[in-house]
This record gives structure tokens, C-alpha cells and sequence, in this order.
């Protein structure tokens, strides 16, 4: 087949930031009914992606034309010869996991079907690339291949199956067509493309403050009901932990708060050892409760010492609570432990994280929260591990934004004090953002369409993840306030 050399010479791949791209809308929650993706005549610029050099549709080639859904009807065909309606293709994945999220697609019977849809050169790359047995990919609703080498459906992990939508034979009986459908403009566009110019530049900023403003709201209420359960001290001494838990320890470090809480440290307040030794200790991940033989660091072994004198020898958390693996060096949870420790004992209690709202200058109430490494741990991630170059801070410029955003100013705003809460919103509106989401880039790329530039704070950013969480991620695309 001459489809590479002969149908794709002339084609024009036409993206905008692949793997990237959606958007939603709020004036209530969003109902569960499909959505119909509205079409557009506006095409973003075109990227330099080059033709195929074989017979076979790229798997970039593949995104691209599942996300602008450029194929004409009846292209999508099951090998059962059911035919496929795409009613939304979902939002881009990002990292590991399907291609596309929250995808709804329908067949003669018009019953939507809703879940991921992943794509693959060829059917037997699921098994290959070790789908088959991750969990992440147990909602695949639809399998897109270019080739059915298989000939079956696609198996599932949690033995469910998929069924296979394979584009090469149709591409076979039309390869002259293909080209058209990557010259072709975008089907589908995220409705809040075109919002700068619609609202302008301010009206998008003020919507996002808007949704900004509710996601704090959200954190203000659970905050006042820590409070009234466990007191200031332990509301944000657990909040402070669970902020560092970044890279799937979040959970466990809240439970690290509670099986070590902050009425078991205080006396340690001013001993930072003693205060690591037993966090860690709590948390079941010093060498002696992992049974680990190799050779310890001296500061480890004064750690295991103090944490003995404690007379807390028994782990009140077992190791398998913690996500060890999959994690960066600078994430991994003992040196999370040894942040928040250090944090502790400079604080000498939680509630003087509080002191951050008046700090004269924003910057002042950021570096309030920040840490360096010294010692064992400026080049050690665990004290399972031998040493190694890693990140000077322990709680970096942004990590400490996302704790006064997370924890310290919406514990302010639940203590009952007028003037506090007034200056806890205050500074919330003054924050830079922190490093960029993974999650809300689509929403990013699809506002900065028209090269519009927008100035995202922190609480901008927390309003681009309420639109993320609360329509883009519930087929709520076209009702979010940025919306069309």
C-alpha cells in the first residue's frame, strides 16, 4: 500500500500543543447528558510535523486526527462491523495513562458508552506496552489502532474488553481521501478557544479569579471543620503534611499526621533530629523497620538511636502505605519527612506559619516556608540510599506556594478573626502562581489561541483546576464561564 509515499506527500498536519488541549463551563454543575463537540472554521497554527515514511498513520498522526476529529463519518467501524459515533473525544491524557480521558461515544442503538480511548499503530502495542496489566487503563471504552493485527478485541486489566476501531481498512479503500483529513479545518474545538476575544483579556482573568475565589471557599470549609475537630495546631500541622506528600504520598502523609500527631512532637519542637527521627519512625520507613542490611550513614544511625529512645518502637505505619517507587528522589516521602520536620522546628509550632499574612512582602511570607538542605540530606533522597545530586531546597518557591494556597491561608480565613481571613484573601490574590499544572496546560493552549498573553496567579491557576475538575473532566465542555 502507497499510502505514505504517495497519499501523504502534500498533507498539512495542523495542531496547536498536542496532547494538551480542552476546556468547560460553570453556571450550575454540569448534567451527565452527552455533549455534541460544536465545529469551527478557525484552524490553529500548523506545526512542522513531517509525513509518514511507511505505510502506516503515525501514533502522532493518530492523535491529531482523534483529537480534531478529523475523519469523516463511517471511518470509525469495530471489527465487528458496528459502526462508531464519537458524541465527545474526550480531553488529552497526560502522562501515563490512556491517550484521552472522559471520551463518550455511541453506537446505532444511540446508547453512549463513556470512559478513555487509547490509541496504537498496531492492536498488539496495548499488550506490548504493558497496558494489559495497568490498572490506569481499565476504562478504556474504545481501542483506535491503524492495524488489527490481532483480531480480537482489546483486552482490559480487571477482565474487561475494548473493542478495536482499526483505520486501515478504510484507509485502503479511500488512501487518496486521507490526505483531506489532515487538511481539513478542526471539527472540534475546546469551546473557551476563542474567550480572550469574546471577554478580552480582563474578563478571562476575572473569570478565573471567580473560580479561583470558590475553589478557596471549598478549602476555607474543610479547614473550619479540622479546626473545630483537632484544633489550629493540628489542622495545619496536617495540612502542612499532607501539601508535602507531592507524588502520590499525600494520603499517607495525612495519616502520617494523624498516628503521629502534633501533640506527640511539640515537646521535640526545638530538636529537629528528634523530631525527624520519630516522623520517620512513625512512618515506618527507617532502615531498621524496612529490613534494610546495607551500611548506614552516621546521621541515620543517630536517627534510628533517637527514635529508640522515643519508646515508639513499633511503626504505627507500615512501609507498604508509601509510594516508593515511581516517585522523583526529590519527592521520595523520608526526605518529604525530613522537610517537614525541618519546617517544624524552625516554626517551633505550626500556627507561626500564620505569620506569613502579614509579612511585609509577599516574597517574605513565600520564603517563610521554604527550606534548604543541609547535611545528610542536601545529597541524600532516603536513608535507605546512597548519595546523589538532588535539588537544593527541600520545600522549593513553589512547594511552599501551593502549602500558603492549600493549607495556611484557608486554615486563616476558618479561625473566626475577621481581619486575619481579610488579609489571607488578600495575600491569595497577590501570589504568583506556583509551577504550572500539568492537568489545566490544554485549558492554557486553548486560551493563549488568540496570542493573547494572560497573567495566571496562584489563585488563577486554583480557578483553572476548578474548571478542570468541575466541568472538563464531566463532558461539561461548552458551559464553564469561559465558555461560548
Amino acid at each position: 500500500m502507497m499510502v505514505a509515499a504517495q497519499a501523504f506527500q502534500q498533507l498539512t498536519i495542523i495542531c496547536d500543543e498536542p496532547r494538551e488541549l480542552e476546556v468547560s463551563r460553570r453556571s450550575s454543575r454540569p448534567p451527565t447528558s452527552d455533549i455534541q463537540p460544536p465545529t469551527s472554521d478557525i484552524q490553529p497554527p500548523t506545526s512542522d510535523l513531517r509525513p509518514p515514511e511507511s505505510d502506516h498513520l503515525t501514533e502522532q498522526q493518530l492523535f491529531e486526527i482523534w483529537r480534531g476529529q478529523r475523519f469523516p463519518e463511517g471511518a470509525l467501524v469495530t471489527r465487528q462491523g458496528v459502526p462508531v459515533r464519537v458524541i465527545s473525544p474526550g480531553r488529552p491524557g497526560r502522562g501515563p495513562g490512556p491517550d484521552f480521558r472522559g471520551a463518550a461515544i455511541a453506537g446505532p442503538s444511540g446508547v453512549t458508552l463513556k470512559g478513555d480511548v487509547e490509541l496504537h499503530v498496531r492492536a498488539s502495542s496495548f499488550t506490548a506496552h504493558g497496558h494489559a496489566t495497568d490498572m490506569a487503563y481499565r476504562d478504556v471504552v474504545l481501542h483506535v489502532v491503524f492495524e488489527d493485527d490481532l483480531g480480537e478485541d482489546t483486552r482490559l486489566p480487571g477482565g474487561k474488553v475494548a473493542p478495536v476501531v482499526a483505520l486501515e481498512p478504510w484507509v485502503a479503500r479511500r488512501e487518496g481521501e486521507i490526505r483531506h483529513w489532515l487538511e481539513r479545518p478542526l471539527l472540534w474545538m475546546e469551546p473557551c478557544h476563542d474567550a480572550v476575544l469574546r471577554m478580552g483579556a480582563d474578563g478571562v482573568q476575572a473569570a478565573l479569579d471567580a473560580e479561583g475565589d470558590l475553589r478557596f471557599d471549598e478549602k476555607v470549609t474543610v479547614s473550619r471543620e479540622a479546626i473545630a475537630a483537632h484544633g489550629v495546631e493540628q489542622a495545619l500541622y496536617a495540612g502542612l503534611l499532607e501539601a508535602l506528600g507531592f507524588g502520590g504520598n499525600a494520603a499517607p502523609m495525612r495519616a502520617l499526621a494523624e498516628a503521629v500527631p502534633w501533640r506527640a512532637l511539640e515537646p521535640l519542637a526545638r530538636d529537629a533530629i528528634a523530631m525527624e527521627a520519630l516522623l520517620l519512625g512513625g512512618a515506618g520507613l527507617l532502615p531498621s523497620q524496612r529490613g534494610y542490611a546495607g551500611p548506614l550513614d552516621g546521621y541515620v544511625v543517630e536517627l534510628e538511636g533517637a527514635f529508640a529512645r522515643s519508646g515508639r518502637s513499633a511503626a504505627a505505619m507500615g512501609v507498604d502505605a508509601w509510594k516508593l517507587w515511581g516517585v522523583r528522589p526529590a519527592n521520595h516521602p523520608a526526605r518529604r519527612i525530613a522537610a517537614a520536620a525541618a519546617l517544624l522546628s524552625r516554626l517551633d509550632h505550626p500556627s507561626r506559619a500564620l505569620s506569613a499574612i502579614a509579612a511585609a512582602k509577599t516574597a517574605d511570607a513565600i520564603a517563610l516556608l521554604t527550606v534548604n538542605a543541609v547535611g545528610f540530606w542536601s545529597r541524600h533522597f532516603d536513608v535507605c540510599a546512597g548519595p546523589c545530586l538532588l535539588p537544593l531546597a527541600l520545600i522549593g518557591r513553589s512547594r511552599a506556594i501551593e502549602m500558603l494556597v492549600n493549607v495556611v491561608l484557608p486554615v486563616a480565613a476558618s479561625t473566626g478573626d475577621n481581619t486575619l481571613g481579610s488579609e489571607a484573601r488578600a495575600l491569595y490574590a497577590r501570589l504568583p502562581r506556583p509551577a504550572a499544572y500539568g492537568k489545566t496546560k490544554f485549558i492554557e493552549n486553548a486560551l493563549a489561541s488568540m496570542e493573547v498573553p494572560l497573567r495566571i496567579t496562584a489563585r488563577r491557576a486554583q480557578g483553572l483546576l476548578a474548571l478542570e475538575r468541575d466541568w472538563c473532566t464531566q463532558n461539561g465542555c461548552g458551559r464553564c464561564s469561559l465558555s461560548s
